[in-house]
């Protein structure tokens, strides 16, 4: 029988995987999880002794149809030229490199493919996972790869010209978040006599209430927003200065990262034409 192959066990391979297993969507005895340095999965071997570890991507190729890719962009096309032997049109790529397109890695690998932008954010089992199957993937193909990120994620179905608008509102976002807040509480600290440590504590819970109010209890934004910042009140000054500076900050930071993308992606061309 066909095993699910995994290739690459860096900082998001070795999420998704271990968040797989952690749910139970699949078993320890149906993966093969291949890694240039093999000693790297000497702690995944040990929580899980069933799995089959190797080095060798060709060797997972040849037992596997399902075949996840979760190293660099850059990496992405040597390791396909690694399994190019062992592949058959009943191989099934699934990759999660952003910036690389559908079009290019089907230049290596004429087969089934699917791109999937994962977040940081399934390390806890929420957030969006991303996902675009190009038209030689089966229903129930897709529907295999999708129950799998349905375990550590929700799923969205979207095209593949969405991918770089959609990376930003979920991939990327955890970072973007993360820096709001931080100058946010820097500019706490500098405006009271709360220690760094005080100012952080009270956000992140402040932000993680918000998150349940607009998730859990279905608030809008703009509910929220009304509820907190009364007419006349001191919210609603606060509520001005953001809606003065804000739109041109958001709109400067998509233009930045769309463009960056964009580059990328024409390097990316280049790279597999040649």
């Amino acid at each position: 029988m066909s095993k699910i192959g995994f290739i690459g066990y860096g900082s998001m391979g070795s999420m998704i995987i271990e968040g797989f297993l952690s749910s139970k969507v699949v078993k320890p005895d149906q993966i093969i999880v291949s890694n240039r340095t093999k000693s790297k999965l000497d702690d995944i071997k040990k929580e899980y002794p069933e799995i089959e570890i190797t080095d060798n991507n060709a060797y997972l190729a040849g037992k596997c149809h399902k075949i996840f890719i979760f190293v660099g962009t850059s990496a992405v096309k040597e390791v396909i030229k690694e399994m190019k032997d062992e592949l058959s049109e009943d191989s099934h790529i699934t990759y999660i490199a952003a910036a690389l397109t559908m079009d290019n890695v089907k230049s290596a690998f004429p087969g089934k493919i699917t791109k999937v932008i994962p977040s940081l954010t399934s390390r806890v089992n929420e957030g969006v996972s991303l996902i675009c199957h190009n038209e030689k993937v089966s229903e129930k193909e897709a529907d295999f790869v999708n129950n799998l990120f349905s375990s550590i994620s929700d799923v969205k179905i979207v095209e593949e010209e969405n991918f770089e608008a959609g990376s930003d509102l979920t991939s990327c976002a955890p970072a973007f978040i993360a820096e709001i807040f931080m100058k946010f509480t820097e500019a706490g600290v500098k405006n009271s006599n709360f220690t760094e440590a005080e100012v952080e504590d009270m956000v992140i819970k402040t932000l993680y209430g918000t998150a349940n109010l607009l998730y859990e209890r279905n608030m809008g934004f703009e509910e929220v927003i009304s509820r907190v910042a009364t007419k006349g009140g001191i919210t609603e000054e606060g509520v001005k200065i953001l809606e003065k500076e804000l739109p041109d900050t958001f709109n400067e930071l998509l233009k930045t990262t769309l463009a960056k993308n964009k580059k990328i992606k024409e390097e990316l061309n280049h790279q597999m034409i040649n």
